[in-house]
């Protein structure tokens, strides 16, 4: 059996907030590497990033009805597509970032 202690005053509203301050820094850390990954040609799909706030959260989305196919690996100047690259990206931001007591 496992069971865990927890010592002190325990602040749930702070924590909450420094919660929902992580997700808003992911947010746009992920708008930041998804335009910066997107190939250019004329500008037009990496100026269509937007970000949204949502009752579950954050969306970081593209309507360009191409983007689907850069995505993929379509474009020599990102072979590898971009929202892997960026889910990699982002989920080292996310580790290097601590919650501070």
């Amino acid at each position: 059996m496992i069971s865990v202690r927890l010592g002190g005053k325990l602040n749930i509203d702070a924590l909450e907030n420094k919660v929902k301050a992580l997700l808003a820094d992911a947010s746009r850390e992920t708008l930041r590497t998804a335009r910066s990954l997107t190939p250019v040609r004329t500008g037009f799909a990496k100026s269509k990033w937007a970000e949204r706030i949502t009752k579950s959260g954050y969306t970081v989305s593209n309507p360009v009805d191409y983007v689907q196919y850069l995505d993929k690996g379509s474009s020599r100047q990102a072979p590898q597509g971009i929202t892997k690259p960026t889910a990699r990206k982002v989920a080292g931001y996310i580790n290097t970032r601590r919650l501070k007591r």
